[in-house]
């Protein structure tokens, strides 16, 4: 069974997720429920714009959470913030709520409400650190 106990100090690593928006305003889930199966902290979360926003004053709320409910990090994505290829969204962590057990589980939603986009997709990057772990 692993343990953490490395004198190695913190890797980190990125969980990358290609993000299209759904239609509408309504909530939508990405990710559901993913567990990583390891104890982790999130330390930053960015998209990047990988096609561009169109529509008319569009904004979306784009969020990374812990089990069902919990807000991890967040951000409010607009049509300003999309209209150009490669640009960054930084999203706001909650640093309470950072932390995940080996059974936790991640899930990545749009939260209802907002208006539509007509077209656009994100390339959403969770950095996280980690203790290797080792075996007891």
């Amino acid at each position: 069974m692993p343990r953490e106990v490395s004198g190695a100090g913190w890797i980190r690593n990125q969980l990358n997720i290609y993000v299209p928006l759904p239609a509408g305003t309504g909530a939508a889930e990405i990710v559901t429920d993913f567990i990583p199966g390891f104890h982790t902290f999130i330390e930053k979360v960015r998209a990047y714009v990988a096609i561009a926003g169109t529509g008319a004053g569009a904004t979306r709320t784009l969020r990374v959470l812990k089990g069902a409910s919990t807000v991890v990090a967040s951000a409010t994505v607009t049509l300003a913030s999309t209209d150009t290829l490669g640009e960054e969204q930084v999203f706001t962590l909650t640093d309470a709520d950072k932390e995940f057990v080996d059974a936790s589980t991640l899930t990545v939603d749009f939260a209802a409400g907002g208006t539509a986009f007509t077209a656009r997709a994100l390339n959403l990057i969770v950095q996280y650190r980690q203790r290797m772990q080792q075996q007891s």
